[in-house]
């Protein structure tokens, strides 16, 4: 059994049920998808997965690597093999890749399992939050190429159930306090429970 499959069978052995929740986190790069992932994961108590973390295990490099070994197709295979082992889960946060919700098979699947939620920037803010770690992520080398791909995400990343505007000014802990005033609250009760 391949590590990151093993990593959420041992989260939770069981299969999903109608009151079980899951919270995917979607988002381009730099909008805070795995530190708020962490913070809320913390706050309700549950597990947190980043599926880049996993696709890195599992192929036993980094995406920069898989990029320049194997091509974006191969990644995004990988990326949405892993995806669909989250629906094993029971509960957890999810953060996904920034590119995982603009695949329709991809929205269809994280919409069936669970909540997502954009967390929204403006272009100049996520690229100010990467500055010099540009270089280590494959599609934002070129700042203009990168804004465009930003441009051409939106549409799909506005397909979420809940949009948090992040405010420049923000820590994560403030993120999240307003992002889980946005979660159903029959959610809540269930984790608190």
């Amino acid at each position: 059994m391949n590590t990151c499959y093993r990593i959420l069978a041992s989260a939770n052995a069981k299969r999903p049920t109608a009151n079980d929740m899951k919270i995917y986190l979607v988002g381009f790069m730099g909008a805070g998808k795995t530190t708020v992932g962490r913070e809320l994961a913390a706050r309700l108590d549950v597990p947190f997965f980043d599926l880049d973390d996993l696709v890195e295990a599992a192929e036993k490099m980094s995406i920069k690597e898989i990029f320049a070994q194997h091509g974006e197709p191969y990644f995004r295979k990988r990326e949405r093999d892993i995806l669909r082992s989250t629906r094993y889960l029971e509960h957890g946060v999810i953060a996904t890749g920034g590119g995982t919700f603009t695949f329709d098979d991809n929205i269809q699947f994280i919409q069936s399992e669970g909540i997502s939620v954009y967390l929204s920037a403006p272009y100049a803010v996520l690229r100010a939050r990467i500055g010099d770690k540009a270089a280590e992520r494959p599609l934002f080398r070129d700042d203009v190429a990168a804004h465009e791909l930003y441009g051409s995400r939106i549409r799909y990343y506005r397909m979420c159930d809940i949009t948090v505007e992040m405010r420049e000014d923000e820590t994560p802990s403030e993120i999240v306090e307003r992002l889980v005033f946005e979660l159903p609250k029959g959610l809540l009760a269930r984790r608190s429970g």
